[in-house]
Formats: structure tokens, C-alpha cells, sequence
């Protein structure tokens, strides 16, 4: 993420988990007064706690920031909705369509990546939805390299076609 973004999530996760904490201690001293059994009074601020810890990691993806992704995790086929191209990092946030909903990653950006989101941007310049798929050396052929790390055979590619075409007899 940038780095403006991640200080303004950050921010927001602090202050959301602070505030899930904080029902946790309201619900622990309300408890403790409480005609409940000794378990009840136990477990609800034990669970409250639990989440007010592990709600602020997941805020970034429930709130459509991009997720980082290796080549291997992204879709084998997508509607590109939308890129931003950060090459200083070397890095991409790509917004790619497989059902309903688009979904925001972050993967890295290589040449190959480079012209492709290139031919993407032309297509929706014309007005036309660009679809994006793999290819590449099969996933058996890369077994040592589960990260997708220096592998110079994945590209994406754009398939100029791909939304006009019939689809085929069931």
C-alpha cells in the first residue's frame, strides 16, 4: 500500500481495536456483577478480546484495499477493471473482475506485466472491457518455486476477443 493509505489504515484498525477492547472491559465488569454462571462471565469477555485482537489485521481486505498476491494466487482469468502502476516499488494494484464483485490485489510488476497492462489501458481507451488471462509454464513445472519468484515464463496476456466470442455448447 502507499504509504499515506497504510498510515490511515493503520490508524483506523488502532483506533477500531481500541474500541473493541474497550467493550471487552465494559463486558468483563458488567460480568462480574452478573447473576451468570462462572463460565458465561469467562468465555463472552474472552471472545469479545479475541476479536478486538484480530479484527484490525482483516479491516484492510473487508475495506477494498488491495491484497497482496503472488503471480500463482491471482485469477487465470479476469476482467481488468482497473491498475495503478507504482514502478518505484515495483509493484502493481490491480482491480480484476471474476464473478459479480471486483476484487483489489497487489503483485509485481515486470516487464511482461508492464506491456500487457499497456494493451489493457489501450482496449479500455476503446471503450472495451479487456480480458486478462495466464500464460505460461503449467503450475507441476514450477513445484520448486511455490512464490513465482524469478519464473520468466508467467505473463498475462490480453485476449482482444475474449468478451465477443459465443460461448460454447454445453
Amino acid at each position: 500500500m502507499i504509504a499515506d493509505s497504510f498510515q490511515v489504515v493503520s490508524h483506523f484498525a488502532l483506533s477500531f481495536g481500541a474500541m473493541l477492547a474497550l467493550m471487552a472491559l465494559i463486558a468483563a465488569w458488567l460480568f462480574r456483577t452478573a447473576g451468570a454462571s462462572l463460565w458465561l462471565k469467562v468465555i463472552l469477555p474472552s471472545l469479545m478480546t479475541a476479536l478486538a485482537c484480530s479484527t484490525p489485521f482483516a479491516i484492510g481486505s473487508m475495506l477494498g484495499y488491495p491484497v497482496g498476491a503472488s503471480f500463482d494466487a491471482l485469477p487465470d482469468r479476469a476482467e481488468l477493471v482497473g491498475f495503478v502502476a507504482r514502478d518505484d516499488n515495483g509493484l502493481v494494484d490491480l482491480w480484476l473482475r471474476t464473478g459479480d464483485v471486483p476484487r483489489a490485489y497487489e503483485t509485481k510488476l515486470d516487464a511482461k506485466m508492464k506491456k500487457a497492462l499497456r494493451e489493457a489501458r489501450d482496449a479500455m481507451a476503446q471503450g472495451r472491457r479487456p480480458l486478462v488471462a495466464k500464460a505460461g509454464k503449467a503450475k507441476a513445472d514450477r513445484a520448486g518455486n511455490p512464490n513465482g519468484i524469478g519464473d520468466d515464463e508467467d505473463a498475462w496476456v490480453v485476449d482482444p476477443d475474449a468478451l465477443s466470442r459465443l460461448p460454447g455448447k454445453k
